[in-house]
């Protein structure tokens, strides 16, 4: 019997290729709330986490104050018997015991720590790996044989891949076996196989490195939304419930469809991150391979940016002029091969290690630079990762001035609809930074010679800026989107609201706080337009028309 659907939803017909199917109930705009799903089968914090994530509510507490949140810092202490499961609350703790923590997983996470204290180097981890602890809350709870059986794993297309991944499969289904206390048979290692394989597939990843979240989230109604890299639909998580949100207006009736990979990367790198799920994706994206300013160009809604940061409808409608190479097959091709190479995460990577492959990577990029198609993986993200290698060296002008870039150059065409996530981190970002210097200067300028020049000249934009002014407006831009992009309870959301009633709250702001708030209500009305223009998106015009200097002078041509 199939999972049962929450409100909002319902059970679809059987498509070849692609199994079961979701509908929705109702038509839905674009942002809307389609259904919430509860009762995951599994829901925990990344393991490298667990020190600062409640093991059942999978709240987190910061590693450092949020910028603006006046929030107190969240207290998370661990459970006495394995140190090991961390919690925020006395309620967290008894509702987890009841769940599983108590049923079985303690006892074999103190076995875990127990083997790692006496066969690891001291300073090895001493938990459960993600994926073994989610199969050990399997196991300890037999009411979710029914939800676990009703989930396809491809257990026989799973043994065809290549033998290491069969090989990590069964190591992983002998890991929960011992640490259970359970018999390592073959009987039972075939079975427990079988349940490493439907995780795989039907496991959602809950990871936000932007606030320092991540998890694993399994629920057998959600895994039945079939895949698009074109979606209609995107999921958020809120603690142990998922949140489906349109993307895009939805008909009744009509296919319900999420992307459970990045679904901007580029055809070669999503057809082999979907090859878990043993199917080919046949989406219009995939088909013609098609890039963002394609995708974006055919986004139905793009009249909704006009109340944003990027709102010449018209550059969305034809970022580029008639038949440029970047909507060109052989371009498209092109960007992939230079992908390919740029594609392994710099995250974690050390400073003396990010010197040397941004530079790499930005020369390798030259083709995409010359076509401007500053939305088109890799180039996008070495913008993103050469922000975060400024920031962590302290320069916070220079990685401020490529936000501002990628905010309004590579944002607004990878993510057309203005609700998009990651939209409004980067708003949030350059908020945080121009309302912390808004009333204390910036650290002194960083090196000598074109480094103190370029530090010097975006100075004086930022001294000519109203920077509170340009905050309180991208504020409510963000505010008006939080819960369309994610839900009240998002972090970010929280963080924003706790900056706004700082801001709103300064003395002398009254003629500032009228003219927000005009704009707000009205961004069309003429006054409203001219304000915006002036006061807001030429300022941060001007600080993103660094970067590309800033770029070439630290990297190279």
């Amino acid at each position: 019997m199939p999972p049962t659907l929450p409100p909002g939803v319902a059970l679809g017909p059987t498509t070849p290729g692609r199994g079961r199917s979701v509908i929705a109930t109702r038509a839905y705009d674009p942002g809307a709330t389609i259904a919430t799903f509860d009762g995951p089968t599994v829901a925990i914090p990344e393991s490298s986490h667990l020190e600062r994530a409640c093991s059942h509510c999978l709240r987190v507490k910061p590693s450092s104050p949020s910028t603006g949140s006046s929030a107190a810092p969240r207290s998370i202490r661990a459970c006495t018997k394995c140190r090991t499961a961390h919690y925020c609350s006395t309620a967290c703790q008894k509702a987890d015991w009841d769940l599983a923590h108590g049923r079985g997983e303690c006892k074999a996470m103190r076995r875990a720590r127990a083997f790692a204290a006496a066969t690891l180097p001291a300073d090895a981890p001493k938990y459960l790996p993600t994926t073994v602890r989610a199969l050990v809350q399997v196991l300890v709870r037999p009411e979710m044989a029914a939800a676990v059986a009703e989930m396809e794993g491809h257990p026989e297309k799973q043994r065809g891949r290549e033998s290491k991944v069969w090989f990590d499969i069964q190591l992983q289904a002998r890991g929960s076996l011992h640490y259970v206390g359970r018999e390592e048979s073959e009987e039972n290692i075939d079975e427990v196989a079988g349940i490493v394989c439907k995780l795989m597939v039907n496991s959602f990843t809950m990871r936000d490195t932007d606030l320092d979240e991540s998890g694993l989230y399994t629920n057998a109604a959600l895994a039945m939304i079939n895949h698009s890299c074109v979606p209609n639909a995107f999921v958020d998580f809120v603690g142990r419930t998922a949140i489906l949100h349109a993307k895009r207006a939805i008909k009744e009736g009509e296919e319900i469809e999420i992307s459970y990979i990045e679904n901007t990367n580029p055809r070669s790198q999503r057809q082999q991150a979907l090859t878990q799920y043993h199917f080919t994706c046949a989406c219009p994206r995939c088909k013609d391979n098609l890039d963002a300013y394609q995708i974006c160009q055919r986004y139905p809604h793009l009249e909704l940016n006009t109340f944003s940061i990027a709102p010449d409808l018209e550059r969305l409608r034809n970022p580029f002029p008639y038949r440029h190479p970047a909507l060109s097959k052989p371009f498209q091709k092109m960007a992939d091969e230079i992908d390919a190479s740029c594609s392994v995460s710099l995250v974690g990577t050390s400073m003396a290690e990010r010197s040397k492959e941004i530079p790499r990577r930005w020369k390798a990029c030259a083709q995409l630079r010359k076509a401007e198609a500053y939305a088109v993986d890799p180039l996008r993200r070495v913008f993103s990762e050469a922000s975060v290698y400024f920031l962590e060296l302290g320069n916070i002008k220079y990685s401020l001035a490529l936000t501002c870039f990628t905010l309004l150059n590579s944002d607004p065409f990878r993510d057309p609809e203005p609700f998009a996530p990651q939209r409004l981190k980067d708003m949030f970002m350059v908020t945080k930074v121009l309302s912390l210097t808004a009333t204390a200067p910036f650290p002194s300028s960083v090196g000598s010679g074109e480094t103190a020049a370029f530090t010097a000249s975006i100075s004086e934009v930022l001294d000519g800026m109203k920077q509170i002014t340009v905050c309180h407006t991208m504020l409510k831009i963000i505010l008006h989107y939080g819960e369309m992009a994610h839900s009240k309870e998002w972090s970010l959301f929280q963080h924003a609201s706790d900056l706004l009633t700082e801001v709103e709250s300064l003395p002398g702001r009254e003629t500032e706080n009228v003219l927000v708030d005009a704009f707000t209500k009205n961004p069309n009305g003429q006054g409203e337009e001219y304000f915006f223009k002036t006061t807001v998106l030429e300022p941060l015009q001007k600080l993103a028309e660094f970067a590309l200097e800033i770029m070439n002078a630290e990297f190279g041509t």
